[in-house]
C-alpha cells in the first residue's frame, strides 16, 4: 500500500521515466560519472519541449545533492582514494583538483557557481571540501542553487532551438542533431582539458 501511494504521488508530480533517468544521471555525475546531466536535460527539452526541459533541470539540480553527499562521504572516509579516482577521469588533472580546492576555500559557493559554466566539475568541490575539512552542510545547501542556472540555460537553449527548427526538422532529426552536437562538444572538451 505504501509503495503504491508513493508511486501515485511521484506520478502526480510528473516524475516520468525520463525524469528518473535525469535524476540518476545527475546524482552519478555529481559523484563520479563524467558526462554532464545537461545531455539528458537537453534531450528532454528537444523531445518534449522547453517546459519539460526546465522540469528536468530542476530535478537534476535537486538530485545533485545525492551525488554530492556520496562524493563528500567517500572523500571524508578515504580522501586519497577519492582524489585518485577523480584524477583518473577524463578531463580532470591533479592541477584541476588543486584549483577546485583553492577556489572553494577562497570563495565557497560562488566558486562552484562559476565553475559550473567554466568546465570544472562539481564533484571536485565535494571531494576536496571533505578532504580539506570543510563542513558538509554549506556544500549541500549550495549544491542545487549552483547547479540549477546552467541546467536551466541548457533547457532553454535546447528547447527554444528545437522549437525554432520544428518546421524544418522532425523530432528524430532534431534529436540526431543534438547527439551530433554533444559528440562534437565532448570531442573538443576532452581534447583541450587536461587529464
Amino acid at each position: 500500500m505504501g509503495v503504491a501511494a508513493l508511486l501515485l504521488f511521484v506520478r502526480r508530480l510528473g516524475l516520468t521515466l525520463p525524469l528518473w533517468l535525469v535524476a540518476g544521471w545527475s546524482a552519478a555525475e555529481a559523484a563520479l560519472f563524467f558526462i554532464v546531466a545537461d545531455v539528458p536535460i537537453s534531450w528532454i527539452a528537444v523531445k518534449s519541449g522547453t517546459r519539460a526541459g526546465l522540469l528536468a533541470a530542476l530535478v537534476a539540480a535537486v538530485a545533485s545533492l545525492a551525488g554530492g553527499l556520496v562524493a563528500y562521504s567517500w572523500a571524508d572516509h578515504d580522501p586519497a582514494a577519492a582524489i585518485a579516482a577523480m584524477n583518473l577521469l577524463p578531463g580532470i588533472s591533479p592541477a584541476m583538483v588543486g584549483e577546485a580546492a583553492s577556489a572553494y576555500a577562497a570563495h565557497g559557493w560562488w566558486a562552484m557557481l562559476e565553475a559550473s559554466f567554466t568546465g570544472m566539475p562539481y564533484k571536485l568541490f565535494a571531494v576536496t571540501a571533505a578532504r580539506d575539512g570543510h563542513d558538509l552542510l554549506p556544500l549541500l545547501a549550495a549544491t542545487p542553487f549552483v547547479r540549477l542556472p546552467r541546467f536551466v540555460a541548457v533547457a532553454l537553449l535546447a528547447g527554444t532551438t528545437s522549437h525554432l527548427l520544428e518546421r524544418r526538422l522532425m523530432t528524430r532529426q532534431r534529436l540526431m542533431l543534438l547527439a551530433i552536437l554533444w559528440v562534437l562538444f565532448y570531442g573538443f572538451y576532452f581534447a583541450v582539458m587536461p587529464g
